[in-house]
């Protein structure tokens, strides 16, 4: 028996992600062409029928797509074999994959990155930034091996540990801020004048529950797809935003002349680091716990 080439199921994963063989293809820097050999390769190796094709489109069998999910399994064990291979005996050696969501990775990387350098100097990091919903997924087909998000996640299976709390600031026109500061009433501020991130960051979420923003007369129907753009348009219409303490640490909203003051300590958002529960590298990830615990001003609990 001929077992199939990893390699080749990475391919089908592509394919079934995509839904197209040219992206799938582009997504593998590969040819259309080797893709579907590698597609045609399998389903004379396996025996059966992957992938029902026509002239313009396609479908997963029902076979094709049970292999799909075994193949997934199968791709996460081969690339967990690899990083404990690479380990040599010594945990926080090789190289980690890391993902981090779009409103922590600017405020929190640079200060991580050093420090594991000099914890860990024998440590390769790769990282990537993503939305929270890009790096759940990643995480579960095995591209990454684990992800420092805002929390809570819903509806996941993964091993997930709590790294600390990060508050949040008001910040725009002064005498709005002071308005809100003095009164705590949101339904006072003018209509439109609150700016928030597009709905694909948990920020906006995470911001609109804790401060209680009920009224979307108030809501500015632009959003924003980075904290920066976010800081420039509060600034240019002289409305209010809600922004997280580390980027407010970093100086964000500084050279916009923002005024920017810390809410209530019950406003705030829960920073979370997530692995999968099969994976050999347990004692790597509380390490990195440990490392970015202290970069969140969080007390070991």
């Amino acid at each position: 028996m001929t077992l199939p080439n990893l390699k080749h199921l990475q391919y089908l994963l592509a394919l079934h992600q995509h839904h197209h063989f040219n992206r799938a293809a582009k997504a593998c820097f590969v040819s259309q062409s080797t893709l579907s050999s590698a597609i045609l390769k399998l389903e004379e190796q396996l025996g059966c029928q992957l992938v029902e094709r026509d002239h313009k489109a396609f479908i997963f069998t029902p076979q094709g797509n049970s292999i799909v999910e075994m193949a997934r399994t199968l791709l996460v064990s081969a690339n967990e074999l690899v990083s404990y291979a690479q380990q040599q005996g010594n945990p926080v050696s090789g190289s980690i994959r890391i993902g981090c969501i779009h409103t922590i990775a600017p405020y929190l990387l640079t200060d991580f990155v050093l420090a594991c350098q000099q914890q860990m100097p024998e440590l390769s990091l790769y990282l990537r930034e993503d939305t929270t919903d890009n790096l759940m997924r990643l995480l579960g087909d095995g591209e990454i091996d684990t992800v420092i998000l805002a929390l809570p996640v819903t509806a996941h299976g993964f091993t997930c540990k709590t790294l600390g709390k990060d508050a949040f600031n008001i910040a725009g026109d002064k005498l709005l801020v002071e308005n809100v500061q003095a009164t705590g009433d949101y339904t006072q501020l003018p209509e439109q004048s609150v700016f928030l991130l597009s709905q694909e960051h948990c920020l906006t979420e995470h911001a609109v529950s804790a401060c209680q923003l009920a009224d979307p007369k108030r809501i500015n129907p632009f959003s924003a797809s980075s904290l920066a753009t976010l800081v420039q348009m509060t600034a240019f219409h002289k409305g209010v935003t809600f922004l997280p303490d580390m980027a407010v640490k970093k100086g964000l909203g500084e050279i916009e002349g923002l005024t920017i003051d810390k809410l209530s300590s019950e406003m705030y958002r829960e920073i979370g680091m997530m692995w999968r529960k099969t994976s050999m590298r347990q004692q790597l990830f509380m390490k990195l716990v440990e490392i970015i615990k202290p970069l969140l001003d969080t007390p070991e609990s």
